[in-house]
């Protein structure tokens, strides 16, 4: 078990997941408030309030998260590149999409879903990409990616901490069949794998903040699911392609240059 998973420290383990889950639940202060509120969709002063009131939860409930989920560990720095990160969130949000998109062609709407496109009828579009976009994948991803993979699983159990990760993702948005929870799970799986193959919480967060303000943009749009899905499927192809390329190109320039030291 002890290979596994981590068995010393494990009651501080579960006290931080229980809460920083519970500081997911206060992100959704504001658009418990909207939808309590319809009939002040209007009034400019009220929305402007709404909006300076969610931030200052924000910062609070995301500061709260990041602490628990460093836990008094040193930030290790890293070096940005376009290969190891802004390749990794390019593919991983195409994949992201590819999956989200897929399970969901099978599903017209689920519960979650449909829940929040009827709060946005009220709430402005501003809100929504501050709590929806930006704070709630913030909190998801220190919460089942960061905390849950690092405090409970051992590195060696990357493929179980995946597992384990996407499942419960999918469990917590409430679906209402098998389907739902695939659609869910799936794309926790690819969060939980980007964050273990790139070893930094940024990668996942930026990719399911991306993904969130994109779904904001389609609803405000209109723009068909079909759509995004085959421009995801083209777009993965493409980027496969010029990586594939751009590392021969690199492979043939370090053979040449080997055969020339010959």
């Amino acid at each position: 078990m002890g290979k596994i998973f981590k068995i010393q420290g494990l009651p501080v383990a579960i006290f931080k997941l229980v809460i920083t889950y519970l500081l997911i639940q206060l992100t959704d202060i504001p658009m418990t408030i909207v939808e309590f509120s319809r009939n002040r969709s209007g009034d400019f002063g009220f929305q402007t309030g709404l909006f300076v009131a969610a931030l200052i939860i924000s910062l609070i409930t995301v500061s709260a998260a990041w602490v628990i989920y460093r836990g008094g560990r040193p930030i290790q720095r890293q070096q940005w590149s376009l290969k190891r990160h802004w390749l990794a969130i390019l593919v991983g949000l195409l994949i992201f999409l590819i999956v989200n998109l897929g399970t969901g062609l099978l599903i017209p709407s689920t519960k979650n879903q449909a829940m929040l496109e009827s709060i946005m009828t009220g709430a402005p579009l501003p809100l929504w990409l501050l709590t929806v976009g930006v704070v709630a994948p913030i909190m998801e991803e220190l919460t089942f990616r960061g905390v849950l993979m690092d405090y409970f699983f051992q590195p060696r159990a990357g493929w179980l901490a995946i597992l384990v990760s996407g499942t419960l993702f999918g469990l917590i948005h409430q679906p209402q069949t098998v389907y739902e929870w695939l659609v869910y799970a799936g794309m926790g799986w690819v969060l939980a794998t980007a964050y273990w193959l790139t070893k930094t919480i940024l990668v996942p967060i930026m990719i399911h903040i991306l993904n969130n303000c994109g779904s904001l943009v389609q609803l405000a749009t209109n723009v068909s699911n079909i759509q995004i899905f085959w421009g995801a499927v083209i777009g993965l192809v493409i980027v496969v392609v010029v990586w594939g390329l751009w590392h021969w190109q690199v492979s043939q320039q370090v053979h040449d240059i080997g055969e020339s030291i010959k």
